[in-house]
């Protein structure tokens, strides 16, 4: 039986059969939001990015044509129904200044999903940073991609943590800054359900989310930065489901205000 979903009712990370790693097509989506009751829905798929495509699954150039042409159909027949974005989740890197841009002239919005730093010339998985230094250059470069402009939300800021058990001082410090930076910019940070979807580990007495972090939020709370609850759904049916109310949950154990939907002037 389906969830009721009485909670949220606008989703701007959204996946589609593109990249390769999630299943169904935007008009699939748009029908399961209208179905959950949501006056909006964003999609975020996977930019295509040449230097990245032997590293991670997403569309091809050639595919990027298919997905705003997929974007304009729902658009055109759905509108009277629901309010649709057009936008892409992508890295960011400093080199890149024109690859945004050129995007932006497509769509609606980018959100800055980060899940490579670059070190020594090459590309590292934020999964599997450990090391201040290497965190370090995480919130270096989450902090310059958010002095541009170019990004309406931060997808799972806290995803750097994702192999770090227990977060130093200094670990809390480089969140911190991430924080007071999204705080300064007026960026929204994301509590993502797919975290919450790859369950609980146990750190000492504890089971945690490897994302999202307690701490990370305990410090979004003190700044009073801006929240926004994300599926980064794969499927049509992760729309709505016990991840999202999980989520919810947890915004409230940290007494953060959610935003009720993103601002895309």
């Amino acid at each position: 039986m389906p969830l009721k979903n009485q909670i949220m009712k606008t989703n701007y990370h959204t996946h589609m059969y593109l990249c390769r790693h999630a299943s169904g097509t935007i008009e699939d989506y748009v029908l399961s939001a209208i179905d959950f009751g949501f006056t909006q829905i964003g999609f975020s798929d996977h930019a295509p990015w040449k230097e990245l495509i032997d590293r991670s699954v997403r569309m091809t150039l050639s595919d990027y044509p298919i997905y705003l042409k997929e974007l304009d159909e729902a658009i055109q027949k759905y509108s009277n129904q629901i309010k649709i974005y057009k936008g892409l989740e992508i890295e960011y890197f400093h080199y890149k200044n024109k690859f945004y841009r050129d995007f932006l002239k497509d769509l609606d919005y980018l959100t800055l999903g980060q899940h490579y730093i670059e070190k020594n010339e090459k590309l590292i998985s934020v999964y599997a940073i450990k090391s201040l230094e290497d965190l370090t250059i995480y919130k270096d470069t989450l902090i310059e991609a958010m002095q541009t402009g170019y990004f309406r939300f931060i997808s799972h800021p806290d995803l750097f943590l994702f192999s770090t058990t227990k977060i130093s001082d200094k670990v809390l410090q480089l969140c911190e800054d991430i924080i007071v930076c999204a705080k300064e910019h007026d960026i929204p940070l994301e509590i993502n359900a797919n975290g919450i979807r790859k369950g609980l580990i146990t750190v000492g007495d504890q089971e945690v989310y490897r994302y999202p972090r307690n701490e990370f939020w305990q410090l979004v709370k003190k700044h009073g930065a801006k929240v926004i609850i994300s599926a980064d759904a794969h499927k049509p049916e992760l729309l709505f489901d016990e991840a999202i109310i999980k989520a919810f949950e947890f915004s409230k154990t940290h007494n953060l205000t959610v935003e009720e939907e993103l601002s895309m002037k």
